[in-house]
């Protein structure tokens, strides 16, 4: 049973390209590759010449766009990534501004919206637990009633130790170099979590950690600084490792152990 669980661990991160291809050929489920992208254009489109023209522009800089119509059933899910916004004389929507102005502070973008979770969401998030080093421990995340549910069992057998859920690495690593941190809103059981990144996109390279504490079925704020973050390879600090460099992360992490 571990061994299909490392099996199916390793296929879907693609940490060996050919397991993942053998997986393909004998699982019928198609593992797709979600093509994360960062700092988006958010276009609220209209019927004209102008808009058109402005779209293409756009697409012919390779400026990674979202395009919505002003009458969509609107929530904050597509504010995920977005840094600028396009609107036209057409399209101007109070729905869409008072929106923007609850759900976002100034210099701050929406990176995942469990609240509202895309297909996207839910192709990139998987459990990487102790089972890679010969362990048991055993989790997952489960996306229901307009939130995230990080859950599972942690055991210190056969030398484990920890329980976890990672983003696959981001095709285009995202640049987060205009901003402070990352900010979490989670609802905890009083037991102490690390958040993880990297940057850069080795599986078992240096990664970055914060550790945090939660409160027992109340939500906290939490406020990561990148300064803050911690170089760890194998949960030893690495002292001589550069300062974290948010200007290509790779992938996002959140861990029990």
């Amino acid at each position: 049973m571990e061994i299909k669980r490392l099996w199916q661990t390793l296929a879907y991160f693609e940490i060996f390209p050919p397991l993942n291809c053998w997986q393909k050929i004998f699982n019928s489920q198609n593992i797709s590759t979600p093509q994360t992208r960062m700092n988006l254009v958010l276009v609220n489109t209209a019927d004209t010449d102008l808009a058109q023209k402005t779209i293409n522009y756009l697409r012919q800089n390779n400026q990674p766009i979202k395009i919505i119509n002003s009458q969509e059933n609107i929530n904050s899910s597509i504010l995920e990534r977005v840094t600028t916004f396009v609107f036209f004389p057409q399209t101007y929507s109070e729905k869409i501004l008072k929106l923007i102005d609850s759900s976002l502070s100034p210099e701050e973008t929406l990176l995942f919206d469990f609240q509202n979770p895309t297909q996207e969401i839910k192709n990139i998030w998987g459990a990487v637990d102790d089972v890679v080093m010969g362990g048991v421990s055993e989790s997952g995340l489960k996306l229901i009633a307009q939130k995230a549910i990080f859950s599972g069992m942690v055991s210190t057998e056969n030398n484990g130790g920890f329980a976890s859920i990672r983003t696959k690495n981001f095709i285009t690593p995202w640049n987060l170099s205009d901003y402070q941190g990352i900010r979490l809103k989670v609802k905890g059981d009083g037991k102490r979590y690390k958040f993880i990144t990297r940057c850069e996109g080795k599986w078992d390279g240096i990664s970055y950690c914060y550790s945090f504490d939660t409160l027992v079925n109340l939500y906290s704020t939490i406020e990561i600084n990148f300064k803050e973050l911690i170089p760890v390879f194998r949960a030893k600090t690495v002292k001589e490792a550069d300062g974290f460099d948010s200007s290509q992360v790779y992938s996002m992490q959140l861990m029990l152990s």
